[in-house]
């Protein structure tokens, strides 16, 4: 379940090659390779997948050629024949693809319905371009993507939910860009969703709709600050998406707990994301700058940050507190930092100092239970993360002093007292495990 994706079909690879040499037995084989959702069964779509990935290149290529040939062309040909020629060739592609799809060639109507939706959007570009309806450009955007959505729920094909998905995210940019707010954005997420947790597996469409999603919220927070009108970002808004992302790592481990394999699968996709973006964050916070755009003083908006900070917090330990220390620890350390880092600068003034020196320490700590995660459960991951974000923490504060030389020189002995005593109590802790293990070993003896 830990392995990424590509290594498990290395370990299939290699599986074969052991049960060939008479190391393990089938069964034996078979029996570890379920566990990350392989067999040793050669997989019976794999020619078939190449197959489909050519046939839906081809014909986004064959989309392509089209258009450059229409263009070349645009201006000797009649507009009403310009636009019947767009309408039968996007309803006869279309039709096509669900002719094939639903008499079981499901492959080859895919293909045509990519190429169909292609098409269509085409169709409704150069259409608005004939009778000059390009006024709100994203419009031509929007009407492409939904047009697509009910063959994303009828054909169930990732492909088409790809490209319903990007042009989604296109139209929600442009739109954002226009300063207008794309409300309907959720559906295409919200389908999105509902396609790979119960339809398909594709954890590249699980992340991009969950990050969609935190997008488009962070979007209406600006926008209801603007009275629904215009964008208006504030500074508190760092505390709500914080908080969002504390509760998405409860999330992710308890997808981590189901049974599904595929939901298990978007539960260590999305924590290793998010522990990622963390650290990133963390770096960011790290620096003293980062941290005076908040605005003190108590009034609603801060205090519903703070609040939805320790409210995300709680939530997010509720989640993981069956998976262990590991999984539920991170849920109360980052929200009780952030929540009193906030609080801080609130209720006091010029107190970014004070937080850029905690955010540190606790990239610091961070390193030191990482190392400590990665060489506790043997995943190498865990361990290089922890120390890159030492590393990188020494760095950027050699380079960017917090205060004066004195003060750096400070901020690194209280960083190196911390490892020491946590190297210190690690070999303790192995010392009091060896000897219980051998008063166990004696007694049974």
């Amino acid at each position: 379940m830990r392995l990424i994706h590509l290594f498990k079909k290395e370990l299939a690879h290699e599986a074969r090659d052991w049960v060939r040499e008479e190391l393990v037995s089938e069964t034996q084989a078979n029996a570890i390779l379920a566990r990350y959702g392989e067999s040793l069964n050669e997989d019976p779509n794999k020619n078939s997948f190449g197959y489909y990935l050519l046939m839906s290149l081809g014909a986004l290529f064959l989309g392509l050629a089209l258009i450059l040939i229409v263009s070349h062309n645009w201006d000797e040909i009649p507009r009403l024949g310009r636009t019947i020629a767009l309408l039968l060739l996007t309803l006869g592609c279309n039709g096509q693809g669900i002719r094939l799809f639903l008499s079981e060639r499901k492959q080859a109507g895919t293909a045509w319905l990519l190429f169909g939706s292609v098409s269509y959007g085409t169709s409704i570009m150069l259409i608005a371009q004939i009778y000059h309806l390009g006024e709100h450009f994203p419009d031509g955007i929007f009407w492409w993507a939904i047009g697509i959505l009910p063959l994303v729920i009828f054909t169930q094909s990732r492909l088409l939910a790809l490209l319903s998905l990007t042009l989604a995210s296109i139209w929600m940019i442009v739109e954002t860009g226009e300063d207008f707010f794309p409300t309907l954005y959720p559906l295409f997420a919200i389908v999105t969703l509902w396609l790979t947790l119960f339809q398909k597996s594709s954890r590249l469409l699980f992340i991009a709709s969950i990050a969609g999603l935190i997008i488009w919220l962070n979007l209406a927070l600006a926008w209801l600050m603007g009275s629904g009108i215009h964008f208006a970002p504030f500074e508190e808004q760092l505390p709500f998406s914080l908080g969002i992302g504390i509760f998405l790592n409860g999330v992710a481990w308890w997808l981590m707990r189901t049974n599904k394999h595929d939901w298990r699968e978007y539960g260590l996709v999305t924590h290793i994301w998010l522990l990622r973006v963390s650290i990133i964050t963390l770096l960011i916070l790290s620096f003293e700058g980062a941290w005076e755009d908040y605005s003190s003083g108590f009034d609603w908006l801060s205090i519903s940050g703070i609040a939805a900070v320790f409210l995300c917090g709680g939530l997010s330990w509720s989640l993981s507190r069956k998976s262990g220390l590991y999984a539920s620890s991170p849920a109360l350390l980052m929200s009780s930092y952030l929540g009193c880092c906030f609080l801080l600068l609130t209720a006091m003034d010029k107190m970014e100092f004070v937080t850029a020196i905690v955010t540190n320490l606790i990239l610091v700590l961070m390193g030191i239970l990482l190392i400590r995660r990665g060489i506790d459960q043997n995943q190498t991951h865990y361990f290089y993360t922890g120390v890159v974000t030492l590393l990188l923490t020494a760095f950027l504060r050699y380079f960017d002093l917090i205060g004066d030389y004195i003060g750096g020189a400070i901020l690194f002995m209280v960083a190196a007292a911390i490892l020491m005593a946590a190297a210190k109590y690690w070999k303790y802790h192995l010392k009091l495990v060896t000897e219980t293990g051998k008063a166990q070993d004696q007694e049974s003896a």
